[in-house]
């Protein structure tokens, strides 16, 4: 049994997190391992369910543990950790790591720009743009989702097949004005929302990394609006000095 410090500063809760943190670090509960649950938690360490779930809460909202429901609570594999200035994409970034990199196109078709995607594509507001939206597979497992927007200009000359294969960018790298072209990103750390819900698999209000970027031309003229969101869970991005 735990032998928790009552008397101890220390939250019962904290004190119960850091033992499971110990297990996790150790080796001794595995990536994909079911760990015990709250109640056998509850009757091994002599904890309140209160006291567990805060503990259990804390180690799921850092990504070291995934619940799943009606299976139980998991060992949270490593993060897949991607770093720009290695000049990799996230595609190269998984198949040397023995991943294998994919994409789902779940929606494409043309709408109405609203304000955000007309500004950054330098285009009237409700200007027609085609939408691309995506999920960035790793082996089976939705890691991400893109939403790309184009010019109508640019739309007719997709790639159709880069859509499914290579970077993000490959469904238009071919497009004369990408081979002097540029790009600017944000990188924002937000909350899981409806749809991160729907095509993620996570729990609302969940942490999601999003990163938005803008292709232009030499010209600067815009090429692509994206706005990529990644399960903060399961994705890192990683910039040095």
């Amino acid at each position: 049994m735990l032998k928790v410090d009552r008397s101890s500063p220390l939250p019962l809760h904290y004190q119960l997190k850091q033992h499971l943190l110990e297990k996790i670090e150790s080796g001794e509960w595995k990536p994909n391992d079911l760990i015990p649950s709250e109640q056998e938690m509850q009757n091994s360490f002599g904890l309140s369910r209160i006291t567990v779930r805060q503990a259990l809460s804390d180690l799921v909202y850092e990504g070291l543990l995934i619940r799943e429901r009606g299976r139980g609570t998991f060992v949270a594999p490593p993060k897949m950790t991607h770093s720009p200035e290695e000049r990799k994409s996230l595609t190269e970034f998984m198949t040397e790591k023995g991943i294998k990199p994919g994409w789902q196109v779940i929606e494409k078709g043309f709408v109405e720009a609203n304000k955000e995607v007309a500004a950054n594509l330098k285009l009237p507001h409700k200007t027609r743009v085609y939408r691309v939206r995506r999920l960035r597979m790793a082996a089976d497992e939705a890691i991400g989702q893109h939403t790309a927007y184009l010019p109508e200009s640019v739309s007719g000359q997709i790639n159709e097949a880069g859509l499914l294969e290579g970077g993000s960018l490959n469904y238009i790298s071919h497009i004369p004005q990408m081979a002097t072209s540029h790009a600017t990103r944000s990188i924002e750390a937000v909350a899981a929302s409806d749809l991160d819900v729907k095509l993620l698999h996570m729990s609302l209000g969940s942490p999601v990394l999003m990163i938005q970027r803008v292709v232009l031309s030499a010209a600067g003229e815009p090429l692509e609006f994206l706005q990529a969101r990644y399960r903060g869970d399961r994705f890192k991005y990683q910039i040095g000095d």
